[in-house]
């Protein structure tokens, strides 16, 4: 059974494209680039055309349908952005890059300081004094060992040695198995895509366009 034109077209121009990003395992080659270059292009474009949309909806709209004039705002300092793109202008945009940088980093230090620092020492020690079973006592003991250790290791105001260098050398393994760990969820998620992707060239491509089974 003939697949529909436009679906058999999206097919092909998905394998095609799944080919260029692959073909840079043999070398890098000028099939490669295109690829490259076009999906960053489209990336681009689709996040222009999002962010045009996201404008509209929450800023112009409301200050046509609900008098909202506040909004005309955030609105100039998005403009003010690009006089960057004028040598002569280029001064203004300085200023919502400081709006950007002041809030942004205001927002991530709130959140940094809340949830990697504040709750990681809080549950920490509440996972060893408020453990249900003894399983969980001994995960709590493990981890409480792991934080301290891992902090001792980046005391660099004292020699390692002594019990500093003892624990520095514990919290080097925490640190090793830590970071291992993460490489190996970040390997087994690559290795997920690509297999995703082979399953889609095998059945979308090679047995519904090419073959045309369904």
């Amino acid at each position: 059974m003939a697949l529909p034109f436009w679906e058999a077209l999206g097919i092909w121009v998905a394998a095609f494209f799944t080919f260029s990003v692959l073909s840079f395992l043999w070398k890098d080659n000028p099939y490669f680039k295109f690829g490259q270059q076009f999906i960053v292009g489209v990336v681009v474009a689709h996040n222009i055309l999002f962010s045009m949309r996201a404008v509209y909806d929450n800023a112009v709209t409301p200050i046509m349908t609900q008098g909202k004039w506040m909004y005309i705002i955030p609105i100039i300092i998005g403009i003010l952005m690009y006089t960057r793109l004028h040598r002569d202008y280029a001064w203004a945009s300085k200023y919502p890059t400081a709006v950007l940088i002041g809030v942004g980093t205001g927002v991530m230090i709130t959140g940094t300081l809340r949830g990697q620092i504040i709750d990681q020492a809080k549950f920490t020690v509440l996972d060893v004094f408020k453990a249900a079973d003894p399983m969980s006592m001994l995960n709590g003991i493990i981890i409480f060992v792991g934080v301290v250790t891992s902090v001792s290791f980046f005391i660099f105001t004292r020699e390692h040695v002594g019990p500093l260098g003892t624990s520095a050398k514990i919290g080097r393994i925490f640190l090793m198995v830590s970071l291992g760990a993460n490489w190996a969820g970040e390997t087994v998620w690559y290795l997920t895509q690509m297999t995703g992707r082979f399953m889609f060239l095998y059945h979308e491509w090679i047995q519904k366009a090419i073959l045309g089974i369904t």
